[in-house]
């Protein structure tokens, strides 16, 4: 009867109604425990990082600040910023343990997400070229898990695993994807998973097409950022996340 018990005591020609009350005190075990506290490091995760306008307590977290990115500086992750060919920064990537997740933030539009329609367009572009998407429920929701065909040492054939999941802010659209193991190793993606909540997106005043890249900016002044070049165009990751994605690669 849950919430409900029944009470003691009944003599012979009550009334029905009366045969169960609430009894606060007469609460079975199981109702009244209290609820145990998650363990350290199985806390529930937020459903997307920050807009600028949530930060709030979190606001005294360091952060490395990019212009429309900004991302959690802690002592054992690398946060990478990837250039183009200008020496203009196109992308950041956190690294922990052999594995990387790599950060886009684009425009989009005031009145709803584009992050379904964006995995179609992925999963379509990937098994066009040969490789395999699955869309699975994910701790942030609907994602993608994607095999790429890649070019090995010494000439074999090989493959690569990635894992992209996406987010709808507030005018904004911000794309992860995970590579190394903790594309498909959900203890190795928990600590990126949980610096990946806390970064905030800037998305600014500015009238942007939706899926325009929000710009970033070269950081200053923290420790704990390595600057990556450009790649050689035919290993260059793939900035476009409704055409290119599929080719991002991970970053060492």
């Amino acid at each position: 009867m849950g919430l409900l018990s029944r009470k003691k005591g009944r003599e012979k020609g009550e009334p029905v109604d009366d045969e169960f009350a609430e009894e606060p005190d007469e609460v079975t075990d199981e109702v009244a425990a209290e609820p145990e506290p998650p363990a350290p490091g199985e806390e529930t995760l937020r459903r997307r990082p920050l807009d600028e306008s949530e930060i709030g307590d979190d606001s005294e977290m360091q952060r490395l600040d990019l212009g429309s990115i900004r991302i959690p500086v802690l002592a054992d992750m690398e946060v990478r910023v990837e250039l183009n060919e200008q020496q203009q920064p196109v992308a950041a990537s956190l690294l922990h343990a052999g594995s990387a997740v790599q950060i886009l933030a684009f425009a989009a539009p005031r009145g709803g997400g584009i992050w379904d329609d964006v995995r179609a367009e992925i999963a379509e572009s990937v098994r066009k070229d040969g490789g395999e998407a699955e869309e699975t429920d994910g701790v942030f929701g609907p994602e993608l898990r994607v095999r790429l065909r890649a070019q090995a040492k010494q000439g074999h054939a090989g493959e690569q695993r990635l894992r992209f999941v996406g987010f709808d802010g507030p005018r904004w659209f911000l794309r992860g994807v995970f590579s190394g193991p903790a594309a498909t190793n959900p203890q190795q993606a928990k600590p990126l998973e949980t610096v990946l909540t806390h970064v905030v997106v800037v998305r600014g005043s500015d009238p942007m097409a939706p899926r325009d890249a929000l710009p970033l900016r070269l950081p200053t002044g923290l420790p704990g950022a390595a600057q990556e070049p450009a790649q050689e165009p035919e290993q260059k990751p793939g900035l476009d996340p409704f055409e290119r994605g599929p080719e991002i690669t991970e970053t060492r």
